[in-house]
């Protein structure tokens, strides 16, 4: 039991940092927006906006799940046949965790290449 806790702890961290990463690209965008913006990119803008509002949607629902988890665990009166499926679950979370970090580092990069190609002046260090 003490391992989920632990791993459950573990992934709440992941899930903030995935989120900080998430909030350092809407910050950029924003920043754009404000001081380099040219309306012929606004499409594409636009379709990154859209894009991290929908990770912040996937982090919503995951720290839902992690929220149930912890209740799960935090259950007094626990058999085999609950802490298999408690566990089976926190095996579902990480696959979760890992997909959307892998989705979040595709993200940045081509958010980065794009920024690079279109608004060179704007630097892109922060991310």
């Amino acid at each position: 039991m003490e391992v989920l806790l632990n791993e459950l702890t573990a992934f709440r961290k992941q899930l903030a940092a995935l989120e900080n990463r998430n909030i350092a690209l809407k910050t950029q965008l924003a920043h754009i927006l404000q001081y380099h913006f040219d309306r012929s990119l606004l499409d594409r803008l636009e379709y990154f906006h859209n894009v991290f509002l929908q990770q912040d949607t996937r982090f919503e629902a995951l720290r839902g799940e992690l929220a149930l988890q912890q209740a799960w665990l935090s259950e007094k009166d626990m058999n085999a046949i609950n802490y298999e499926n408690i566990r089976t679950h926190q095996v579902h979370i990480r696959a979760k965790l890992k997909s959307m970090e892998t989705d979040l580092k595709q993200l940045l990069t081509i958010f980065l290449n794009y920024v690079q190609d279109h608004f060179p002046a704007v630097p892109t260090s922060v991310l």
